[in-house]
């Protein structure tokens, strides 16, 4: 059995006669006579890891990146999720409420900037009682195996009698241009074998700091459930759909690309794609995969994933965007920042580099400004707070 964060259940009703059995009739018949005591409450917290796997990682890989994987498993996975105290669900966990007419009501950039703020108090705060947590999260690398030469199948084969974390797409021809399909055939994959709480999507050139990404996600769940019960109570268990989590670094009104490998000829609702998260790394909750894995053989098939992920999920009132600035996920790295938590565009060597707790190694890796294809400096991507009240073509002009 795992080791959790979470309580052991107290019993405060064993008798005397399971004791002096044990010896004879072993821990089947004490097992039983605890169990089927109806005085016996459970105590603890809300997740149960024993029956499912808390996160889904998907990681999105080529199949001859072999040296990406191997980097990952050697660092960011070896990370677990590490409970400082407990005030981490108060001070940055924000669950939005619903309006009169049942939508999720966002957070506004004024919340998004206290949020911000008060994570990176708690980041200069001294550690104390560090808690390793031992809780249950699956790594899948997604490789379509259509049309592998034989040597990288046995390659890929071989990998997965070792670790056990290969996401095998036999149907899918593995390329760019089959992106969403890949990244759709997962999640529908995924959601038939596992039971789970929530998916990360996530490239291979993504490095997460998957200890401080699973408390917040922990501290999200924990949070949400206590404050759905609260509000189940408050409106008189009125019918509606539980929230679900929609969770990275959004972009509104992004131009539609009319050439190169990104061409999109099946985009017609609007001269802009919609708002979204983008695609180096985004958090979904099951309920948002579920929907998209039953629907998989109905839904566009837009060339990028991460636009066909946002337009999948636009009707629904019920989804939480939460847009978070300390996931630096776009098509290039932005500025170095302590806070930030997923940082896209990452070498092998700048994930042991981050590993190591040196954060901005990447930057060394710049051309000077003013050099011959130089991305320096002012080029770099800005950060934002995304500004729910406005159209897209106006979200993100709030700088951090």
């Amino acid at each position: 059995m795992a080791i959790t964060r979470y309580h052991l259940h107290k019993r405060s009703c064993v008798g005397i006669l399971p004791l002096l059995c044990a010896f004879l009739f072993g821990v089947l018949l004490t097992a039983l006579i605890v169990n089927t005591n109806p005085a016996c409450s459970p105590v603890g917290r809300i997740y149960d890891p024993e029956n499912s796997y808390f996160l889904i990682l998907l990681i999105v890989t080529a199949p001859e990146n072999f040296e990406r994987r191997t980097t990952i498993r050697e660092t960011y996975l070896n990370l677990r999720p590490r409970m400082i105290n407990e005030s981490y669900q108060e001070e940055l966990i924000h669950i939005p409420s619903y309006n009169a007419r049942g939508h999720v009501q966002h957070e506004t950039v004024d919340m998004q900037r206290q949020l911000l703020t008060n994570y990176r108090v708690w980041l200069e705060k001294p550690i104390k009682n560090i808690k390793v947590i031992n809780f249950k999260i699956k790594p899948l690398f997604a490789i379509g195996m259509h049309g592998q030469p034989k040597n990288i199948r046995r390659a890929i084969y071989e990998e997965q009698r070792v670790f056990g974390d290969v996401l095998e797409l036999e149907a899918l021809q593995d390329s760019y241009a089959n992106l969403t399909s890949k990244v759709l055939q997962s999640m529908r994959k995924i959601d038939e074998k596992y039971d789970f709480k929530y998916l990360a999507k996530l490239d291979d050139d993504t490095y997460v700091k998957l200890d401080l990404l699973a408390e917040d996600l922990l501290s999200y769940y924990e949070k949400w459930h206590r404050v759905q019960q609260q509000q189940q109570q408050q409106e008189n268990n009125v019918n509606r759909s539980p929230m679900e989590l929609y969770w990275g670094y959004f972009r509104g009104a992004a131009t539609i690309q009319k050439h190169g490998a990104w061409q999109e000829n099946d985009y017609h609702m609007c001269d802009r794609y919609g708002p979204y998260a983008l695609g180096g790394g985004y958090v979904l909750s099951k309920g948002l995969v579920s929907f998209i894995a039953t629907y998989a053989d109905q839904l566009a098939m837009y060339k990028s994933e991460d636009i066909a992920v946002g337009s999948w999920l636009a009707p629904f009132r019920n989804v939480h965007r939460r847009h978070d600035v300390r996931f630096d996920t776009a098509w290039k790295a932005r500025a170095c920042k302590d806070y930030h938590m997923l940082l896209h565009k990452r070498t092998a060597r700048h994930m042991r580099d981050l590993y190591r707790g040196e954060l901005c190694t990447h930057e060394e890796d710049l051309p000077p400004a003013g050099a011959a294809g130089s991305t320096g400096g002012a080029a770099l991507p800005k950060e934002y707070f995304y500004d729910w009240t406005q159209p897209p073509s106006s979200c993100c002009k709030t700088a951090v």
